[in-house]
């Protein structure tokens, strides 16, 4: 069976958090718990609840107001959308699957993805207002939760 490389071009938003995620000399993995892969089924899933839990954020389908992880999937596309990039494109960078026609025709090059995250990145820096965030940090000691 052959593997299929898949290109996802990155902004300098990704680059920056990747390059301050903490590496160890084992892998090279994104999603760890406590220097470990993330690999098991349902970890990155409950990776998520935790951080919401400790971010105070609601989190879940059944929960008022609840963030679940594919809102974060839905705000970037609905963003795409308002930055002008085409919805082959924005398709092709979320991993959805292309329909009808498209599957057979389109094809867009590594180089029409990164002009499209480069369109999105654009619209993306416009939009960040960095005055009005709040810079604060909260340094009260929350318990460990494993």
């Amino acid at each position: 069976m052959a593997i299929l490389t898949k290109v996802i071009p990155m902004n300098h938003h990704v680059k920056r958090t990747l390059a301050g995620l903490p590496r160890t000399l084992h892998h090279d993995f994104v999603l760890t718990y406590r220097g470990k892969p993330i690999i098991n089924e349902g970890g990155a899933k409950d990776s998520f609840k935790m951080a919401c839990k400790r971010a105070g954020i609601n989190q879940g389908r059944d929960v008022a107001g609840g963030l679940i992880f594919h809102d974060l999937r839905r705000t970037v596309k609905t963003n795409m959308v308002n930055a002008g990039v085409d919805q082959m494109h924005r398709d092709v960078i979320l991993g959805h699957s292309l329909h009808g026609m498209d599957v057979h025709y389109m094809a867009p090059s590594e180089e029409d993805l990164h002009r499209a995250m480069a369109r999105y990145t654009e619209w993306l820096d416009g939009q960040l207002n960095l005055q009005s965030v709040d810079h604060s940090v909260d340094q009260t000691k929350t318990p460990d939760i494993d």
